[in-house]
């Protein structure tokens, strides 16, 4: 019996986490594989001040697994999963100093992150 009740209460708050995940303004859909490994962890990213978040879905913590400073991050190769470029998912190779990661998102989820990667302010120092 109480094991059914933990068992109970951990789905309520992996179901609470998801939806308030979810939920935020900025998020959106995208998976994560580390270069060379073939399986994908599925994930939910949040735009934030400066950075991209990223949580593991499967998890039951509060805390973002990687973050992604936005003056670091560059998307370096595009790969569309279906062969005609159609698909409504793409694969990104993403590059930081010393790191590089493979992300999929919905083609939509990627217009956005390159925007927001675009509209950044000018890197160095301009302003004597």
């Amino acid at each position: 019996m109480v094991l059914a009740l933990v068992a109970v209460l951990l789905l309520a708050l992996f179901a609470v986490r998801v939806r308030r995940l979810a939920h935020r303004i900025g998020s959106f859909e995208c998976a994560l594989r580390p270069p060379g490994r073939r399986d994908w962890t599925s994930g939910i990213a949040v735009f934030g001040v400066g950075r991209v978040d990223w949580y593991r879905l499967v998890s039951l913590s509060l805390r973002p697994d990687r973050t992604f400073a936005r003056a670091d991050l560059e998307v370096r190769e595009r790969v569309h999963r279906s062969p005609d470029g159609k698909g409504q998912v793409t694969e990104i190779r993403c590059g930081q100093p010393g790191k590089e990661v493979d992300l999929a998102m919905r083609r939509d989820s990627l217009a956005g992150l390159v925007s927001w990667l675009e509209s950044a302010p000018p890197r160095g120092d301009y302003f004597v």
